[in-house]
């Protein structure tokens, strides 16, 4: 059985699929700059998830709605920050 892709012709996709672990390792990588305690870190950790819920509610009213053109508009927009983000390399700090 075939399906037809949602994407419209002509928009580029990510190459790879990013799953919310995922992200959460690119954040880390890229957000914390210091050590940090378990605590801190399990509190990062959950305001990041309970951020990408809300992302994710935004997207399901958006289907909910029939209005894909914004919902392709922002997932691109997302898209090209997280791929920023991928391929930013740590900043050197100077002392």
């Amino acid at each position: 059985m075939h399906t037809a892709s949602v994407v419209p012709s002509g928009v580029a996709t990510m190459t790879t699929t990013l799953s919310l672990r995922r992200l959460w390792t690119i954040y880390k990588r890229t957000a914390v700059t210091r050590a940090l305690s378990k605590r801190e870190m399990a509190n990062i950790q959950l305001a990041f998830y309970s951020g990408a819920r809300g992302v994710l509610k935004v997207f399901a009213h958006l289907i909910e709605h029939g209005d894909y053109e914004e919902l392709h508009e922002t997932i691109k927009r997302h898209g090209r920050q997280i791929e920023r983000i991928r391929t930013r390399r740590p900043r050197v700090r100077g002392h």
